[in-house]
């Protein structure tokens, strides 16, 4: 079995709210960053590889009258909260001691991408698709048809973990199998009692 990662609240942490948070602005301009930036379609847009970082800033920074310092510092700061899950990173070790091939599948920017690449974990994995680079992105069954391809993975034969039920969904309709992954306890006992 070849197993599938997606990365961001699956092996790298993501969580908005604490990204805003921790940001130096006001109430008023953490509403316009959580509804202009992170929760718009812009944001798909670069995930999708079909909108600049710099040209989101510029849409934002127009949208919302903010300075494109405090756009580009959400960004940054975004960039740099997307650290390893400690348990997921122990997971994907005990997987690669068993010898199970690991790939990574992600919705994610070139610019994201860029910036977390050079994490060790990435050397654990035998392939990567980011949507960013093949313009387009789960759940779309042709991103998964990019991997399967790509790496000659049969998908009966390939095991895909993803925090997002419609992206399991769309694997399991080319045949493979798929995880819900919720980040509990119970959730990596299965994974691993499935896998190893």
């Amino acid at each position: 079995m070849k197993v599938v990662f997606d990365l961001g609240n699956v092996v790298l942490d993501w969580n908005t709210n604490k990204i805003l948070d921790s940001l130096n602005v006001s109430q008023v301009d953490r509403e316009l960053l959580k509804n202009r930036l992170f929760e718009h379609q812009d944001w798909l847009d670069m995930d999708h590889g079909i909108m600049s970082e710099q040209s989101v800033v510029t849409r934002v920074s127009k949208a919302t009258n903010l300075e494109t310092n405090i756009v580009e510092q959400a960004l940054l700061t975004a960039k740099r909260s997307l650290l390893p899950i400690a348990q997921s990173i122990e997971l994907m070790n005990d997987f690669h001691k068993a010898k199970i091939a690991m790939y990574c599948l992600s919705n994610m920017s070139v610019e994201t991408y860029d910036f977390v690449k050079e994490q060790k974990f990435f050397s654990l994995f035998s392939g990567i698709v980011i949507s960013g680079h093949e313009k387009c992105m789960k759940p779309d069954t042709k991103i998964f048809e990019i991997l399967l391809n790509r790496y000659k993975l049969l998908p009966s034969e390939t095991f895909f973990i993803d925090d997002s039920l419609p992206n399991i969904k769309a694997s399991e309709k080319l045949g493979m199998s798929g995880h819900h992954f919720k980040r509990t306890e119970d959730c990596y006992s299965k994974i691993r009692t499935h896998l190893l």
